[in-house]
């Protein structure tokens, strides 16, 4: 009895094994050498799970087999043109603006650079010059009682100014600190010479916040409570202390960017004494995208703190700079239009000499040649703060009034509201992200070729098998081969 059961028992562990055998050689079938690799795809496509292949394999009647393939090779003409073009704009790196507007806690504050319209201030001028100045007469004293105040006063000879250099401008105008009689939050930078382009002559000038080749970091605006405040400034434009008595007293007042020096007397606003102006300012933000993008923007805050906080801070800034480098090397001085801070003195007219050729040669280049591949790299601002204001004039009234003075005020009152801190922004952002470029693809797969994900994976698996198949085809082949070499030789 004993045997008998050990004998049932091998016989049935025999069969066990004999039906995993069997599992086994199902789903890893031996290579079938005598069939075709057309065969073997066609049996491997129509398992496969993508009806549009399964379809075709399966379909016996020819017509309809030969409409199911030109169909499928158009759908996947159409799906691969549009997959080339869509990623050939993506390529492109296109780009979309978003326009928002905030209140931010914190913002930059600008910069404000002013100038007295009367350039030289006559006192300075009758004591340096004495020769070149005379007592008035009555009748002049009758047309500019202003002039006649005081009887030692003198006043300039007729074309006397005309003798100054640009030196001479910044020893003889307006000092800071008679022009700003109210104490700002630093002192002015200055003073510096811009041009008074309509009557072609230089005029000192100071600024407050302006940080061009500074290594300062600029002055925020910070909101206390639900408000920010107010800039305000108090000037005199020492209206008795004119050097032509026919020109008009006044200032001549700009609002701009911190990081860009900008010529008042083109984009500034003139101030007339007795007055009160009411400056609401608005701010917009651009940001900006670095290559590849088409704004292709250069981060200049992070070359100036690489630099050791030296350096340009916008693109307009930059280029001044490449023509400020290019002029001090070819004549030794620069231009009173380079808005950018100057190492040298100033070229005064017909009296500088060019050491710099013509025409450019081999390492020897010209002014031009110089400046232009420098002017060239400098880029956009990745960041970048626009001011615009709009102005209100008004007349300074009694109780506004300087010092509270019975006599009738001639200052400059200047007062900068921040438009409740609102600022508008432009964002440059990328029009794909990754992952919506994966989705737009998808997108197309699904109605060109009404194929899923697992599908496409179900595809790839289908071309392994193929290709494993050939492979193992060909080795098999080889072998054979080599195994009937011997025995041909051993007979």
């Amino acid at each position: 009895m004993h045997l008998v059961h050990c004998g049932c028992v091998i016989t049935q562990q025999g069969q066990d094994f004999k039906i995993k055998m069997a599992n086994e050689s199902t789903e890893n079938p031996p290579l079938e050498k005598n069939k075709s690799v057309k065969g073997y795809a066609s049996k491997v496509f129509k398992e496969s799970s993508v009806s549009a292949l399964s379809a075709i394999v399966s379909t016996a009647n020819t017509p309809r087999k030969v409409f199911r393939i030109l169909v499928f090779v158009l759908f996947s003409a159409g799906f691969l043109y549009q997959c080339i073009k869509f990623l050939s704009y993506i390529l492109t790196y296109p780009t979309v603006v978003n326009i928002e507007i905030e209140r931010p806690v914190k913002f930059l504050a600008p910069a404000y650079t002013f100038c007295n319209y009367n350039r030289i201030k006559r006192s300075k001028f009758c004591s340096k010059y004495p020769s070149n100045c005379i007592y008035p007469n009555e009748e002049f004293c009758n047309m500019y009682p202003n002039y006649c105040s005081d009887n030692s006063t003198k006043v300039p000879m007729v074309d006397s100014i005309g003798k100054l250099g640009y030196d001479d401008t910044i020893e003889l105008g307006h000092d800071w600190k008679n022009l700003l009689i109210q104490e700002a939050w630093e002192e002015p930078d200055g003073p510096f010479l811009r041009l008074n382009a309509e009557e072609e002559v230089p005029v000192t000038c100071y600024s407050l916040g302006e940080r061009i080749d500074d290594p300062r970091e600029a002055r925020f605006k910070e909101k206390e409570m639900w408000n920010v405040d107010d800039d305000e400034f108090v000037f005199d434009p020492e209206e008795n202390d004119l050097f032509d008595p026919d020109s008009k007293p006044g200032i001549i007042f700009a609002i701009h960017s911190p990081f860009e020096a900008i010529d008042p007397f083109e984009k500034g606003i003139f101030m007339k004494p007795g007055y009160l102006y009411r400056i609401t300012l608005q701010m917009t933000q651009e940001e900006l995208l670095p290559h590849p993008y088409k704004t292709d923007c250069l981060n200049y805050t992070e070359i100036w703190l690489k630099s050791d906080r030296t350096g340009p801070r916008s693109q307009e800034m930059c280029r001044y700079k490449c023509v400020r480098d290019a002029f001090e090397y070819c004549v030794h001085c620069t231009d009173i239009h380079i808005l950018y801070p100057k190492k040298t003195r100033i070229c005064e007219t017909d009296k500088y000499e060019n050491v710099c050729p013509l025409v450019s040669s081999p390492g020897n280049l010209n002014l031009w040649d110089r400046m232009e591949p420098c002017i060239r790299n400098c880029k956009d601002d990745c960041l970048r703060m626009k001011f615009s204001y709009k102005v209100q004039e008004s007349y300074i009234t009694q109780k506004m009034m300087f010092n509270n003075t019975s006599k009738p005020s001639r200052i400059i009152k200047v007062k900068i509201y921040f438009d409740d801190s609102e600022i508008i922004k432009i964002r440059y952002r990328p029009q794909f992200q990754e992952v919506e470029a994966f989705s737009y693809i998808g997108g197309f797969i699904g109605i060109w070729l009404g194929v899923s994900l697992v599908q496409v994976a179900d595809v790839f698996e289908s071309i392994f098998r193929i290709t494993r198949y050939v492979f193992r085809k060909g080795t098999s082949v080889c072998s054979s081969e080599t195994q009937a070499k011997p025995e041909d030789n051993a007979v």
